[in-house]
């Protein structure tokens, strides 16, 4: 069963990816590396920032894994749920 957590992480996780300025921001882009950078060149870039995004979603993953740990543990300590 889903939680709703989940649930609101994952419905704001979509709703980012569909937004139409930055899809056409993304095509601009990448319409002006084309034009600029030979292959290889916009190869070793994507890649590049492949990898920072890679370590940006792991960074904000960790991050949102200790608010849901500090909050359940701040729970239990105000409300004394759980014990």
């Amino acid at each position: 069963m889903p939680s709703i957590l989940d649930d609101l992480f994952h419905q704001h996780d979509t709703a980012r990816k569909e937004d139409p300025d930055v899809l056409q921001s993304i095509a601009t882009n990448m319409g002006m590396l084309e034009k600029d950078f030979n292959d290889w060149q916009v190869r070793r870039l994507l890649r590049i920032i492949d990898d920072k995004n890679l370590l940006a979603w792991q960074r904000a993953n960790d991050s949102f894994t200790n608010g849901v740990r500090y909050g359940v543990r701040l729970m239990v300590e105000v409300f004394g749920v759980g014990e």
